[in-house]
């Protein structure tokens, strides 16, 4: 597993712009007009991608499905509610014990309002990502949604480690129980993968996004470079890489 994502971090930035710039020193003396073309494709790239603007337009071209309305909500035909895990902070001294990182507690959250609304059943999906964490991601968010909103799951998936896992483990536990019409709650970003891999394995999904991308309206700072635009734009292309990943190899 540690492999996998040293491979994709490869293929992500800012780790291809440093290959580049690695390229173009070591064929700076006999190649000087394509080492200053590389240097500055690299230089280019890690600057627009480090724009909020373009970070944001990258991130909205994943964000396929709209948020749900509330007629939407009402008129539900659904057996369950599926939350997708996120990611989860291991050390957290002040509860003792792991809890949901910040994206995974917006799943959380907007679960537990669809929940109210609904009164539908909630699975929670997240095993070991890496294989060494303390407890599982749907352990982890079980603990946060009783502590934090005195909820319970109705079901547990921990042994899934990408998404397709959380689907086809996530769907041998309601199947079983004929429960195959789902609300799939994952971020926006994510849901194109999410969806696809959930009906894949045979559920009927409702995209039920959460997490948009905040609308900003433009000024001199969208075109600034930034550390947060440039995370952004990371996760946008590992998300798209890992959608085509997973058609091609379907």
């Amino acid at each position: 597993m540690d492999l996998r994502y040293f491979l994709k971090g490869m293929l992500l930035p800012p780790f291809t712009q440093i290959l580049l710039l690695l390229f173009a020193f070591k064929i700076r003396h006999r190649a000087t007009k394509t080492s200053w073309l590389v240097c500055l494709i690299a230089v280019f790239s890690l600057w627009v991608l480090s724009t909020p603007v373009v970070a944001t337009y990258l991130a909205r071209t994943l964000e396929q499905y709209p948020a749900l309305s509330s007629r939407q909500i009402e008129d539900v035909q659904a057996d369950a509610i599926v939350i997708l895990a996120g990611s989860q902070n291991e050390y957290a001294p002040e509860f003792g014990e792991p809890v949901s990182g910040k994206e995974q507690l917006c799943r959380i959250r907007y679960g537990v309002f669809l929940q109210r609304k609904t009164g539908l059943p909630v699975l929670l999906s997240g095993g070991s990502v890496r294989g060494d964490e303390q407890r599982s991601l749907a352990e982890t968010m079980a603990y946060d949604l009783e502590k934090g909103y005195g909820q319970k799951a109705g079901w547990l998936e921990t042994n899934s480690r990408t998404t397709a896992e959380n689907a086809r483990y996530s769907y041998q536990i309601l199947a079983a129980e004929n429960k195959t019409a789902i609300m799939l709650v994952t971020s926006s970003s994510h849901m194109m993968r999410a969806k696809w891999s959930f009906e894949q394995v045979g559920f009927k999904v409702l995209p039920s996004p959460t997490n948009f991308t905040d609308q900003d309206s433009l000024n001199i700072n969208s075109f600034m470079p930034s550390a947060k635009g440039l995370e952004l734009s990371s996760e946008v292309i590992h998300e798209w890489l890992g959608y085509i990943a997973y058609r091609l190899l379907e």
